[in-house]
Parts: structure tokens; C-alpha cells; sequence
């Protein structure tokens, strides 16, 4: 409806969804609106489930287009003919070591490694390995030994198996023997074809992330290797077996990267652990030189599957993850060379390493399968993407020609398949082929390589092998994306007619300007947009899709995605009379302040925001403009100077936190525990202060007898969480692990959290309250730092908010002009404040209270469960101030899902799959952190209402409060 404002200006605001204004009660309890809200809802319901549908295929969306498996299957084994150089190889994989701690000197310039330090002086060839994002464990391993690079979906699906199967320089050789983490090993095996690689692993119980003992994991490795080859002189056919060829042996080695989330790798403890490791090297290598009788058919190999930051986590593309070590020595291994000094590596830290002088050899991490292939004459795993580092073969040149060609011809395996594979589901009048590499092409260059060795021409050889894998690769790449662009553009014009859609619900619903009459009259309709010829067309598209998609039998995500779209822009055709009339009703000429208020500064705010998830700096130019926008807007707010000069510190102080260091980087309790503290004495002030206030009114007492015991019980609740993160914290400083009692402590304060607020009033005062005290006992449980403040900030800030809109309504203001962007400034920012990024990041000190043993999947949750609680209080909030004021609860849901919506198409457009892969993994994370939030939004919506309207008591009826 339009409104009119004393001095005749026009004005526009939301009215409830039956087009009836009703005045504003700030006397309002939950329970008035609960009955109201489900009786209203069964399309609001409909429409929540259609849109989380919706945006769950969007979200997946992401995977099937950069994250898809790029594994094929029925390639032809490639091997070089030669004989090999060795019969056997030993890979020493140090988990979680990175280039700089152990190539770098102590401070008396001596080496941690100094075993290791001598084999590059004298023995063997060295350099850096450099992993990709996502820098963990499986994915590390994974490049190491299968040599290709494993996609983030994959990584989801679990540590321990595999899901999808895939070749190994394990599954090649004749025999593999693995012993160390049960996280690591078992994938190997389980992939292998046939039973020939043996584990032997200890259990998970052991990777406890507090103990003081984590590099016992490491001598637990070399005490087995060493009973293993004890036992073998003992079993005849265990003998027997090692004296064949083409054999593996793997030590993972745990105890680096436990004590490095522990304790972070600047500490003693990690730096001793690097010591262990060399001495335990060392007496491997004299084990299996005494046991084979020094006959010089061993290849030895150090490296890892990832570094670690200086605050003990890893996942993403910093240096320090992404640099790590590799040392090579052995049979077929060359000797140290003398550098030439015109090699600039990017890294600035080297030349502390003092090995200039010393030729450094670095490898794409996935290179090395194929080194370790070749060295013990396996096949290269049929899945490899890497390239033969040649220069750490001690070959002559005839040999390097023919191992590279070997290759690139098994690289040229993958390319064929994957190009018949996307030939076989592609129109053959529409199918585009990899211009560079054409069949005639292909085989133009194996000739030309087959004469380059015949003729002796063997550096032109390699060069010519060199580059013929260079364009597999990159053939391979072509084919992966090869529908791309059309799933993208698919996703496009889905989420541009899901937002025209909405924003056509709002207006006709919500806005006021359409009249019940005009949204029933279909006279006026032109013939083509009446509603049947709109659905016949729309039912022709649909059918030519589908008949389109199935004759290239394309995957089922492939129908979701092209025919989501067509759904949403039938329904948005069947309502462009909805413009229609708006443009008709609207005058743009008196109105145009108004629609520049109402659509210009949101905008602006979310580009603000989208640059902000680049530049964390800017969310507090944002939370500024948030703090004065109101004051500016509605300058009457000043005669409540209180909420006034509380909105504004709050705001301000609030924009401190996107200044202040990442979460994680520093572990400090005494934020936490100061935090729960002030809580602690807040909330008891409040209770009492609330328990008065009713008294005064002569409230039942029986009620609010009930609630005052219930907050005062949270607030208790609240004081143990406090003292159980202190002596969780104190226990392991030091080093005694994590006691039963304050697990189990911990367990049950997050389950009384979860029912606690359902336990109190329905009041708006009174289950706010009751809210907000449940969700701070789990946070504080889940912080490390100074994040704890930041909730409380939130909460101030919150609390500020409801106080200005009851102002703000009462004033006749139009709610638009602030609750919209307000709501979407204070969700977004409460997910990019936190800095968590858990698709990239990993940081177990933060579920230290909950767990400390190895469980990717349940710290994952609870890492999860941290970053949503903050979610849960704003949307709680959102739904009091529907309360508080009636401004309608599903419109304001649209236009917040509109702005979401906006934003993720942003970071749509902003994937990339090009650059540093710190830049692709980080615009693929920004596209997922806003769909999870836009996901939870719809949770939420259904959630923050029973949160806000459920009790488990009888029904009382209640004074208006």
C-alpha cells in the first residue's frame, strides 16, 4: 500500500501479505504470531523448499563444473624398455613437513637434518616440491604416488577410501610393504589390483593432537620396519619375495604434522620431531643397505604431502603448504651438481638455506610418481599428469629420450580416452576438437619423436617428448572443461530467474501497489501471455531440452541444471504483468528518490561486501556507513540518544574485528575466558533486572518463576563452559591430553544448549534472552581466541538494532530504508568476521574441548556448528523484529534471498580456473562460504522460528511485553 508522510511526500513500505496495514504493538509475544505464521505459510513453505532445492543444485553445481573427477579408465600401461636402475625404492613421506624448517639452519647455523644435509652435499639431488590447493593429507599423497591431482569432492567424501579407483606406483610394482597412519594407507591398498601391498598401521586412537608424544608415531615406523626385516630372516617366503625387483616400501611418517597443529612449527617440539625423522632415515637407510648386502639397487626418496602456516594449519595455497622439501639419492639418482647461480626462484627465504652453491632441482609434486616409476622400471600410473623429472636421473641421454617419450605416450593414453569419452556424448555436427592436438597431428609428432632417437638426435628428443606432453595436458584440461561454458551459462540464467521470480513475489505481495484486484485480473493480459500459450511454450523448450541432453546421454546433474532455468523463467513470465502494472502505478519522477534510497545504497553495500571477501578491510567501511546510515536517514532516531549512541559504538567497535588477525593464527584463552566472564556478570544483572521488572507488573508467578530458574541454570551453564575451557587449555599446555571429565563436561553442555531454549518463555524478551544465553556455552567451548568478543559485539549490535527498528517504526519510517541492508550487512559479516574456511582450512585446537584424536568428520562438524551459531542469532533476531514491528516476515526473507542471490552470482562470475592455484582455490571457496550461507538462511528462516515460538510448557496465556 502507499503511505503518505505529513508533508505529502510519497513513501513506500512492506504491509502484511493479506494487503491489510495493521498498527504497530511493540507489546508483542512470539506465541501471537506463531499460529498466524503456519497458517499463512503452507506456500511460504512451498516456496522455502522449491528455493532450497534449487540452490542445492546451484551449490553442486560448483563441483560438476571444476571439481569433477578428472580420472578416465582403459588406457594401455606405458613403461620404458630399458632396465631399470634399481630393484627397489624407499619413500620416506614426512606428513606435514615444510621446505623452509627443514632446509633451513638453527640458530647456530647448524641443519635439524643433518643426515639428510650430507646426502644433498655428497650423495644425491635435491629440491622443492610444490603441492596444490587443497593442501591435506589424501590429495597430497594422492599426487605423490598416483601423480595426478585429486579434486576438493573427492576430498569430502572421506580420509580413508577412495571414491573413485585409481591407478599407483604401488598397484605397478611387484611388491609394496607400507607402514604408518590407518588415514593414509589403507586407499593404496584398497585401489590396488591383486593382493600384493601389504600395511601394517597403527590405530587412529594413537594421533591424539595433544599429546605431548606425537612423534612416537614416527619411531613406531621405524621399529616396525626394522621387526619386519628382522622377521623376514626367519620366514623363507617373506625372503624370497625381497629379492625380487620392482619392489616398494613407504614410511609415513605422522608425527611432523600432529606435533605441528599441537604445538605450531615454529616450536621445539616440531623442530626435534624433523631431528627424529633424520636419525630415523639414517637408520633405515643402513637396514636396507646391510640387508641387501650394499648392492646398490636401492633408490631412497624424502619428501611430503604438504607444508603448514606459522599458526599450525593447512588446506589452502599459502607458501609455507604449498613448499616442501624433496631429497633423492640411490641408484639412479645422480650426485650433487654445482649451481650455476642464474636460477631466481620466487621464494625469499632460500638463501638462509645455505645451498646455493649446490644444484636445486624443484618438481610439480606430482612429478614424483613418475621419477619413482621410472628409477624401478613400473609402468607410469595410468592416471599420472607428471612429467619425468629428468634432470634426477644419473641416465645417459639415449635413456632420458626414451623414458620421457614413455611418458608422453602415456600421458597421450588419457588424452585419447578423454576425447572419445566427450566425442561419444557430444553431437558429432557440434563437437569441437583440440585444435592442437588432431588425431594426424598426434601421430605426426610419435614419428617424428621414433626418428629423432633412431637417428641419435636425443636432446631434440626429449624437447620434442617434452612438448607433446605439454599439449596433452593441456588437451586433457580442454576436454575436462569442455562444457563449461554451457553448464555455466545454464546456472546463470537459473539464478537470474530465480531472483526476477522473487522480486516479483514481493511486489505483488508485499510491495503495496498491486491491488487484490489487479493481481486477479487477467482481462488485460495480452493473448500471448496468457497463461496457457506461456506453458505451452515453456513445455516445447523443456521437451527439446530433455531430447537434446538425453540423445548425448549426458549425466543427470546435466537435466537439472538446463531445466531449472526453464521452469523459473515460465513463472516469470506468467508475471511479467506484475512489471506492468508497477510500471504503471509506480511514478518514476516523484519517486525517484525514494527508488534510489531503496535500490542503489543495498547494492553498493553488497558490492562493498563481495570486494570485502578479497580486501577484509573494507567490511569495516561497510559496518561505518551501517552505523551512521540510520542517524542519516532518520534523524528523529536522536531523541532516543541511548539506542542512538549504542548503535553507533557497537557498529564501531564491530568493524574492529575485520582488522584484527585471522582466528587461528594465535591461540590466546584468556579472550575466551574473559569473554565468558563479562557474560557471566552481564547475564546475571539482566536476570535479576528482568526478574523485577516482572514483579513489578505482578506477572504470574509460576511462569516466570519457571524462566528466571531456567537463565539462571544457562548462566551456571555458561560459568562451566568458562572454567572447562581453562582447564582443558591448562591440561594441555601441558601436554597431559584431554581429560575424560571435561569431554564429557563439554558433551553435555552442548546438548543442554540445544534444548535450552525451548525450555523458556515465548515472550519476545524473555526467549531472546533465553537464546542468546544457549548459543554462547557451545561458542565458547569452539574459541581460541578473541572470536568470543567478536559474539559479544554481535550481540550488542543486535540488540541495538531491534531497539532502532521499534524507533523507526514508531516514527512512521519506512523499515526499508534500513532493515534490509542492516540484516544483510550484519549475516554476511558474521560469516567473513569469523575467517574460518573450512572447505580450505584445517584447525583442530578449536574442538580441542570435544576431541583431540584424528576425526576429520567430526571435528569438521563441530568446526561447522561454530561458524552457524552466530547465523542462529541473527536470524532469531530477524524474526523478533517481524514481531515487533509486523513488517512481514516473508517479505523481508525474499529480498534478503534476492541480495544472497546477488552476491553468489558475483563469485559465480569470479571462478576461475586459471592463475596461482591460491587464486583458484580461493574464488571457488568464496562461491561455496555465500551458497552454504544462503542455504542456511532457508534453514534458518524455519528454524529461527521454532527457536523463537516453541516451549515445552503448557500454554499460559501471556500479558503483552
Amino acid at each position: 500500500m502507499n503511505g503518505k508522510k505529513k508533508d505529502g511526500r510519497q513513501r513506500l513500505h512492506f504491509v502484511p501479505e493479506n494487503n491489510v496495514e495493521m498498527p504497530v504493538d511493540k507489546k508483542k509475544t512470539f506465541d501471537q504470531s506463531s499460529n498466524q505464521m503456519f497458517l499463512m505459510n503452507t506456500d511460504t513453505i512451498c516456496l522455502v523448499l522449491a528455493g532450497l532445492f534449487t540452490h542445492l543444485v546451484f551449490f553442486y553445481s560448483i563441483f560438476d563444473i571444476y571439481f569433477t573427477s578428472p580420472l578416465v579408465h582403459g588406457m594401455t600401461p606405458h613403461v620404458s624398455p630399458l632396465k631399470p636402475a634399481a630393484s627397489r625404492l624407499v619413500l620416506f613421506s614426512a606428513d606435514g613437513l615444510r621446505a623452509d624448517k627443514f632446509f633451513g639452519l638453527d640458530e647456530n647455523g647448524q641443519s635439524r637434518a643433518p643426515y639428510l644435509r650430507n646426502i644433498i652435499h655428497k650423495h644425491g639431488a635435491w629440491g622443492v616440491s610444490h603441492t596444490r590447493v587443497p593442501t591435506e593429507s589424501r590429495p597430497g599423497h594422492v599426487a605423490l604416488i598416483a601423480g595426478f591431482y585429486e579434486d576438493v569432492s573427492a576430498v569430502a567424501k572421506g580420509w580413508k577410501e577412495n571414491p573413485v579407483e585409481f591407478d599407483s606406483v604401488f598397484n605397478q610394482s611387484r611388491y609394496t610393504w607400507s607402514w604408518g597412519s590407518p588415514d593414509i594407507l589403507p586407499m593404496f591398498s584398497k585401489g590396488a589390483s591383486g593382493d600384493h601391498v601389504f600395511t601394517e598401521m597403527y590405530t587412529s586412537d594413537e594421533e591424539d593432537f595433544a599429546a605431548s608424544h606425537a612423534s612416537d608415531l614416527d619411531t613406531w615406523v621405524f621399529d616396525k620396519v626394522k621387526a619386519f626385516f628382522e622377521g623376514a630372516k626367519l620366514d623363507r617366503d617373506l625372503y624370497e619375495r625381497l629379492q625380487k625387483d620392482k619392489l616398494v616400501f613407504f614410511l609415513h611418517l605422522l608425527g611432523i604434522d600432529t606435533n605441528g597443529h599441537s604445538h605450531k612449527p615454529h616450536s621445539e617440539v616440531y623442530l626435534k620431531n624433523i631431528e627424529l625423522v633424520d636419525t630415523g632415515i639414517k637408520e633405515m637407510v643402513k637396514l636396507f643397505d646391510d640387508f641387501y648386502d650394499r648392492d646398490g639397487k636401492t633408490t631412497y626418496i624424502m619428501s611430503s604431502d604438504h607444508g603448514m602456516t606459522n599458526w599450525g594449519s593447512h588446506g589452502a595455497g599459502n607458501p609455507h603448504e604449498t613448499l616442501t622439501p624433496i631429497v633423492a639419492w640411490g641408484a639412479g639418482i645422480r650426485g650433487p651438481l654445482e649451481s650455476s647461480n642464474q636460477v631466481i626462484y620466487p621464494d625469499t627465504f632460500s638463501q638462509e638455506w645455505k645451498l646455493h652453491d649446490i644444484k636445486r632441482t624443484d618438481v610439480n609434486q606430482a612429478d614424483i610418481a613418475t621419477l619413482m616409476s621410472s628409477v624401478i622400471g613400473v609402468a607410469y600410473p595410468m592416471n599420472s599428469v607428471g612429467t619425468l623429472p629428468l634432470s634426477y636421473l644419473n641416465s645417459s641421454d639415449f635413456e632420458k629420450a626414451e623414458s620421457i617419450f614413455a611418458n608422453a605416450q602415456q600421458i597421450l593414453e588419457q588424452y585419447q580416452v578423454k576425447m572419445d569419452q566427450k566425442k561419444s556424448t557430444t553431437l558429432s555436427m557440434a563437437f569441437r576438437p583440440f585444435s592442437k592436438l588432431l588425431p594426424s597431428i598426434q601421430r605426426d609428432r610419435i614419428r617424428n619423436i621414433r626418428n629423432l632417437i633412431k637417428s641419435g638426435q636425443y636432446q631434440l628428443a626429449i624437447t620434442e617428448s617434452q612438448t607433446l606432453i605439454e599439449l596433452g595436458l593441456e588437451g586433457l584440461n580442454y576436454y575436462h572443461g569442455y562444457d563449461r561454458f554451457f553448464l555455466g551459462l545454464s546456472i546463470v540464467f537459473g539464478f537470474v530467474g530465480w531472483m526476477i521470480y522473487t522480486l516479483t513475489l514481493v511486489v505483488r505481495d508485499h510491495s503495496g501497489l498491486i491491488s487484490v484486484t489487479i493481481k486477479l485480473e487477467k482481462l488485460s493480459q495480452p493473448v500471448w501471455l496468457q497463461d496457457k500459450p506461456i506453458k505451452l511454450v515453456f513445455a516445447i523448450i523443456g521437451v527439446a531440452v530433455t531430447v537434446l541432453l538425453k540423445v548425448q546421454s549426458l549425466p543427470f546433474s546435466n537435466y537439472m541444471y538446463c531445466l531449472i532455468p526453464v521452469v523459473l523463467w515460465m513463472f516469470v513470465a506468467l508475471r511479467l504483468t506484475v512489471f506492468q502494472q508497477l510500471f504503471k502505478k509506480l511514478n518514476l519522477a516523484k519517486n525517484i528518490r525514494t527508488i534510489f534510497i531503496a535500490i542503489v545504497p543495498p547494492v553498493l553495500g553488497l558490492e562493498i561486501l563481495v570486494m570485502g571477501f578479497f580486501k577484509r578491510e573494507l567490511l569495516s567501511v561497510g559496518l561505518v556507513m551501517i552505523a551512521v546510515w540510520p542517524l542519516i536517514t532518520a534523524k528523529s532516531i536522536w531523541k532516543d540518544k541511548v539506542t542512538a549512541a549504542g548503535w553507533i559504538v557497537s557498529c564501531l567497535l564491530l568493524s574492529v574485528f575485520p582488522l584484527a588477525p585471522v582466528v587461528g593464527r594465535q591461540i590466546n584463552y584468556i579472550y575466551v575466558i574473559t569473554s565468558g566472564v563479562f557474560v557471566v556478570v552481564s547475564a546475571t544483572y539482566m536476570i535479576f533486572w528482568l526478574k523485577r521488572s516482572h514483579e513489578s507488573k505482578k506477572e504470574r508467578k509460576f511462569r516466570h518463576q519457571h524462566i528466571f530458574l531456567v537463565n539462571i541454570i544457562q548462566v551456571v551453564v555458561i560459568g562451566l563452559a568458562t572454567y572447562n575451557v581453562w582447564t582443558v587449555s591448562s591440561s594441555i599446555a601441558r601436554s597431559q591430553g584431554l581429560p575424560f571429565i571435561n569431554q564429557l563436561t563439554s558433551y553435555v553442555i552442548l546438548v543442554f544448549s540445544m534444548i535450552s531454549p525451548f525450555l523458556g518463555g515465548t515472550s519476545v524478551t524473555h526467549r531472546l534472552f533465553t537464546v542468546t544465553l544457549a548459543l554462547f556455552p557451545p561458542y565458547l567451548l569452539l574459541s581460541i581466541s578473541y572470536e568470543d568478543l567478536f559474539f559479544v559485539t554481535l550481540t550488542a549490535v543486535l540488540y541495538f538494532w531491534i531497539k532502532l527498528e521499534i524507533n523507526l517504526n514508531d516514527k512512521k519510517v519506512s523499515s526499508l530504508q534500513i532493515v534490509l541492508p542492516l540484516i544483510r550487512q550484519k549475516s554476511v559479516t558474521v560469516l567473513r568476521l569469523r575467517h574460518f574456511k573450512p572447505f580450505l582450512r584445517f584447525e583442530p585446537a578449536s574442538v580441542y574441548c570435544f576431541i583431540t584424536k584424528f576425526d576429520p568428520f567430526m571435528m569438521g562438524s563441530l568446526m561447522m556448528l561454530k561458524n552457524v551459531l552466530p547465523f542462529v542469532l541473527v536470524s532469531c533476531v530477524f524474526h523478533a523484529i517481524h514481531v515487533l514491528t509486523s513488517i512481514p516476515t516473508k517479505a523481508l526473507f525474499l529480498i534478503v534471498l534476492i541480495m544472497s542471490d546477488f552476491m553468489a552470482l558475483n563469485f559465480f562470475f569470479l571462478v576461475r580456473d586459471y592463475g596461482s592455484w591460491l587464486e583458484i582455490g580461493t574464488s571457488i571457496s568464496h562461491y561455496v562460504i555465500v551458497m552454504c550461507m544462503i542455504i542456511f538462511l532457508m534453514v534458518l528462516f524455519v528454524l529461527s522460528h521454532a527457536l523463537t515460538t516453541v516451549s515445552v510448557l503448557p500454554r499460559i496465556k501471556h500479558s503483552r511485553e
